[in-house]
């Protein structure tokens, strides 16, 4: 991976790449394998520092956690061979424990034991393993984020945020969410008709925000549970989620402590949006502690991420093949959770999946 422009004048063109891949989630990683295995030069493009999206890791104060995604579905074909075969690595585990459920009255219960014999897999230092190892063959640049596209009839020219040319080639896959990619087509010079259909259709798609926090506490504060994580059932806790990271490995947390990963649900989510750290990890202690039944003292230690788009409302997904029929002709393909939804094994096969699309395009 390489920082853009640091390592490059931001001037300088990148002509002899035949995709540019813009966003380097789990997604977009896998699209760009497909298409180096098929002798297609790649780059891609990200935003941000690091690679992997929502399939991330934070470490902070001594602890080491997932606050996006929390693991990967076993008995997924394209996730398990990526998983298993491709980036095969000693750090890839299995998460011993089961995940139960609870309900709006903080009654916990044993989970699906169908799902509970899945495989749910993790790496020992986190999530952002997965991506990091399929970055390591690729050409990606990190702090770069396309702004604007240019359609040239036929290929597309791609500007940075500061307006410079970034690159100049013949396709184009934007894996972006769909509003930030709406806001990209949006900011773009396309053919009239061809912009007012995507803009169209990606603006069909709708996200729940999230707050996640990382809560610490010694470990004596909270014994051991016969459980890995809970998820709530019925949907009208203000908890979605709540997971014990030592349970992934202990390599995760100091020794005698222990880290709670807490999602907050959408709605309640929303309305706590602009609440400071400090105030969102004591509103929720005293969530956690009532669905626990057992007090607990503040945090040690605690960390917010904050989710704008954590996940797409399942029934307003977008259809990939009404989306391409306009957009395939002119090299420009798209790919991402708004297609499948928020899960990591869903967002690799969907990746491929665009590869392969573009590929029938482009012989």
């Amino acid at each position: 991976m390489e920082s853009w422009p640091a390592t490059r004048g931001e001037s300088e063109r990148e002509q002899s790449v035949e995709v540019a891949v813009i966003g380097a989630g789990v997604s977009g990683l896998a699209a760009a394998h497909v298409l180096r295995d098929h002798d297609l030069k790649v780059a891609l493009y990200e935003r941000e520092e690091r690679v992997g999206g929502r399939a991330t890791t934070r470490s902070r104060a001594g602890f080491r956690f997932d606050p996006g995604a929390q693991y990967i579905h076993g008995n997924a074909p394209v996730s398990d061979a990526l998983l298993l075969q491709r980036f095969a690595t000693s750090e890839l585990v299995s998460i011993a424990k089961p995940v139960w459920t609870f309900d709006s009255q903080n009654r916990i219960r044993e989970g699906d034991p169908r799902q509970n014999a899945l495989p749910r897999w993790t790496y020992r230092h986190g999530l952002l393993t997965l991506a990091e190892l399929m970055a390591r063959e690729l050409t990606v640049y990190t702090h770069c984020e396309i702004a604007r596209l240019a359609y040239m009839r036929p290929g597309w020219r791609l500007f940075s945020a500061t307006g410079q040319v970034v690159a100049e080639v013949p396709a184009v896959l934007v894996t972006l969410p769909a509003p930030e990619a709406a806001a990209l087509i949006a900011a773009s010079e396309l053919p009239p008709g061809l912009q007012q259909t995507l803009l169209a259709e990606l603006g069909r798609a709708r996200y729940r925000p999230l707050l996640s926090l990382a809560l610490a506490w010694p470990r004596k504060a909270l014994p051991p549970t016969p459980y890995y994580a809970l998820v709530n059932s019925d949907k009208t806790h203000p908890i979605s989620w709540l997971a014990r990271e030592e349970e992934k490995s202990p390599e995760r947390v100091p020794p005698a402590w222990t880290l709670l990963i807490v999602q907050l649900a959408p709605d309640y989510s929303r309305a706590h949006w602009s609440w400071d750290d400090q105030a969102l990890a004591a509103a929720t202690t005293t969530l956690v502690s009532a669905l626990l039944g057992q007090p607990l003292p503040a945090p040690h230690f605690y960390d917010v991420q904050c989710w704008p788009l954590a996940l797409p409302e399942p029934e307003r997904l977008l259809d990939a093949e009404t989306l391409h029929r306009v957009s395939a002709p002119y090299g420009l393909f798209f790919s991402g959770d708004a297609f499948t939804g928020g899960r990591v094994h869903l967002a690799l096969a969907q990746g491929q999946e665009s590869a392969l699309r573009l590929l029938a395009s482009h012989r």
